[in-house]
């Protein structure tokens, strides 16, 4: 999980990279990497904040760091000027906003969510795969896709891409789950209508545009 911050989840927290913070706080890469090797020297405690990382340029790789709350805290400290106040903010927030999205993602209600959500999938799967041979019955050159089709249309309604399903908050997979039962019971019922498979995705794209409407969704932070 990813936002403007280039902050991300590693091992179940919220990090961001030594070089994203020489980049925002005009620091160069370098010295960061001296005052993140001070701060662990002089005292062990530290250490676990700062989790060792590395990048690839031209086929080369680097070193870096993988700087937590506490770790990117102490960290930019010292870092003074308006700007640089501005930052310190900026990340504040993020990390909070991340902490609470992976403490939610570890809740009871998230996962048990997540699990009703791929018995709902699976189903649609099903309903998708009656959907591809009534599609060729029609014509269609390209019924096989209809997996994708329709995945693509449940994630660009909610704002997501691909693979991104096990880093959204719960409002959000509860909005899916809906979505494609949706999808499920709507594909059902036009079949049975005799309803030209194109003009089933339209209706599906329609009624998912009317649940949207009303699902105020969180933002994502990724």
């Amino acid at each position: 999980m990813k936002n403007e911050l280039m902050m991300f989840e590693h091992k179940e927290k919220a990090v961001v990279s030594s070089r994203t913070i020489a980049e925002k706080f005009e620091k160069e890469h370098k010295n960061v990497m001296q005052s993140v090797y001070n701060l662990t020297a002089e005292n062990s405690a530290v250490t676990p904040m700062f989790m060792r990382g590395h990048f690839e340029v031209r086929g080369r790789r680097f070193p870096e760091y993988l700087v937590t709350r506490d770790g990117f805290s102490l960290l930019v400290m010292g870092f003074t000027g308006a700007k640089a106040l501005e930052w310190k903010l900026k990340y504040i927030q993020a990390f909070n906003a991340m902490e609470a999205f992976i403490q939610e993602r570890q809740s009871s209600e998230w996962l048990i969510t997540r699990r009703q959500g791929k018995m709902v999938r699976r189903n649609e799967t099903d309903t998708l795969a009656n959907l591809i041979d009534y599609a060729q019955t029609q014509g269609s050159r390209n019924a096989e896709r209809m997996y994708t089709v329709y995945s693509k249309l449940v994630n660009s309604l909610v704002g997501i891409e691909s693979g991104q399903r096990d880093a959204v908050p719960y409002k959000t997979l509860l909005t899916i789950a809906f979505l494609e039962d949706m999808i499920l019971h709507t594909v059902d019922e036009e079949m049975q209508k005799g309803t030209h498979y194109k003009g089933i995705y339209q209706q599906c794209k329609e009624n998912g545009g009317q649940i949207m409407r009303f699902a105020y969704l969180p933002q994502l932070t990724a």
